[in-house]
């Protein structure tokens, strides 16, 4: 029987299994779901900025202030 490759667990730990030996699915709830989507696109906001900030992309605050009618 060929071996299947275990996956860790979301926090680490090995998969959950069946007295059968099949995966466990874990469910996770709605707002779970759209707290986590809200984080992963807030990291990747994050990344392109400190990218942007690396090839020389930045704005004085005066301008971002002005462009945005903040002040």
């Amino acid at each position: 029987m060929a071996q299947t490759a275990r996956r860790p667990g979301p926090n680490g730990s090995p998969p959950e299994r069946t007295s059968r030996g099949r995966s466990v699915a874990e469910v996770q709830s709605v707002t779970d779901f759209a707290r986590a989507q809200e984080e992963r696109a807030f990291m990747r906001a994050i990344v392109a900025g400190l990218a942007d900030l690396e090839v020389g992309r930045e704005l004085p605050l005066a301008e971002v202030q002005a462009r945005f009618g903040l002040k």
